[in-house]
């Protein structure tokens, strides 16, 4: 296998786990509607939970990690050529697909307990958690694979692999001096606080990689200087170096085990997304942006617009309403419009698939896009108004028209950003497996 055609397998892995995502997403549709609820081969009443435990660690924890995967694979092509092989590659992508197998199959055999705890929703089964280190053992060999690229313009992506790596350790340490008696909840939530928490390090690392290696191929310029991409992912980097070492002074059932996790992100994040956000913001309207593509302009303003939307949201939080959610939606759609727009702008132009585009090629940025930022917006209002988080039906309260509509807002966005995220499915899934350009009627 060479790095291209390895390229091709770490985006197919990736695009997958999304079409994944949203198959389980339409079981639990399925599942919760009468009569075609009494033909599903499993009982429903207990499919729900499992199902959705599927839908969210496929379209978050996989899509994230398998893009991690295939930027790392681009990096190292791009240094040791896209015709050269690697074994470390080919492992990486056994162990990973492996993984995914075990994450699918106690869901659809209606093997053990589903529980929606933070970062890492989990199945106490003993498949689900082989799945899991499975997929983190697979991306653990490629992120140690980047370690070993010791050029100066890969310094970005080696922290990225150096965060990833202390969150793995994370876990190690948490499932070290966790004992097995402790209730599953708290199991659970407690085994992936850690390392769930470094994982969005590596999840804002890989934001400001993406948005430079598209500026960088289209434009031929960097989106950040040598000095401020070094501050940059120096700061990610060394925010997370006491990561580990608080599992050896602090309970990890303790107060301060917990809260330190979460001040981490509290200080560690903004400052470094600033940097890189506004580095976009000025590249984005100067003179110099005219050297890029309109449809990767149009996805850069949306992507950064609702990444920091989510970052503005996320500092007038509660807790414990619907302005959490707001939050994340909003972080993890900027995100998500950057990976979508890296897709189609690099990785398929390397594994050698040029997308002609026409109006449903463009439209899935949009909606995806403006989808998101209603949805987020909805219940940031929803939540202003004490909406609580992790409610439906009466429990949520809506007593007025301003609670109403705003929680319409959200219902309204949520359903224009799936229509979104369904097309860049399809469409990319149809290009890589048919290898070629898709015409599309304009």
């Amino acid at each position: 296998m060479t790095l291209r055609q390895e390229c091709k397998a770490w985006t197919l892995l990736s695009v997958g786990a999304l079409a994944i995502a949203g198959v389980f997403a339409l079981l639990l549709v399925f599942s919760r509607t009468p009569i075609i609820q009494d033909l599903l081969p499993w009982p429903w009443k207990s499919f729900f939970h499992k199902g959705l435990v599927t839908h969210v660690v496929f379209s978050f924890v996989v899509w994230f990690l398998a893009t991690m995967g295939a930027l790392f694979c681009w990096y190292y092509a791009k240094e040791k050529g896209e015709d050269s092989t690697s074994d470390e590659g080919r492992w990486a992508l056994g162990f990973a697909a492996v993984g995914c197998v075990g994450l699918i199959v106690p869901a659809l055999f209606d093997l053990g307990t589903a529980e929606l705890n933070n970062y890492v929703p989990v199945m106490n089964h003993w498949l689900y958690y082989g799945g899991l280190a499975s997929l983190f053992i697979g991306l653990g060999v490629v992120a140690i694979r980047q370690l070993k690229l010791r050029a100066h313009h890969h310094f970005g992506a080696g922290v990225t692999a150096f965060i990833y790596l202390v969150a793995l350790l994370c876990f190690i340490l948490a499932a070290t001096l966790l004992t097995g008696d402790l209730p599953s909840p708290t199991y659970n939530e407690q085994l992936f606080w850690g390392g769930g928490h470094v994982l969005q390090f590596v999840n804002t690392a890989l934001l400001v990689l993406v948005w430079s290696a598209l500026i960088k191929i289209e434009t031929g310029e960097e989106l950040l200087s040598p000095l401020y991409s070094f501050m940059t992912f120096a700061l990610l980097g060394v925010f997370v170096l006491p990561a580990p070492v608080i599992y050896g002074f602090f309970e990890i059932l303790g107060p301060v085990h917990r809260s330190f996790f979460t001040e981490l992100l509290r200080y560690g994040l903004p400052l470094p997304s600033m940097i890189a956000s506004l580095a976009l913001l000025l590249f984005l309207a100067s003179s110099r942006a005219k050297m890029l593509d309109n449809l990767t302009k149009s996805a850069l303003w949306l992507s950064l617009l609702t990444y920091n939307l989510g970052g503005f949201y996320g500092l007038l939080l509660d807790g414990t309403d619907t302005r959490v959610p707001a939050h994340y939606h909003a972080v993890i759609g900027g995100i998500n419009l950057s990976f979508m727009i890296f897709y189609h702008r690099v990785m398929l132009p390397f594994i050698r698939i040029e997308p002609r585009r026409g109006r449903l090629f463009t439209a899935q940025y949009w909606l995806y896009g403006l989808g998101q930022i209603m949805h987020a917006s909805g219940m940031f209002l929803a939540g202003s108004q004490g909406v609580p988080r992790k409610t439906a039906g009466d429990a949520q309260s809506l007593d007025n028209i301003e609670k109403i509509l705003s929680m319409g807002l959200m219902g309204i966005g949520g359903i224009i950003a799936v229509i979104g995220g369904v097309l860049f499915v399809v469409i990319t899934l149809k290009l890589i497996l048919k290898g070629g350009k898709i015409y599309e009627q304009a």
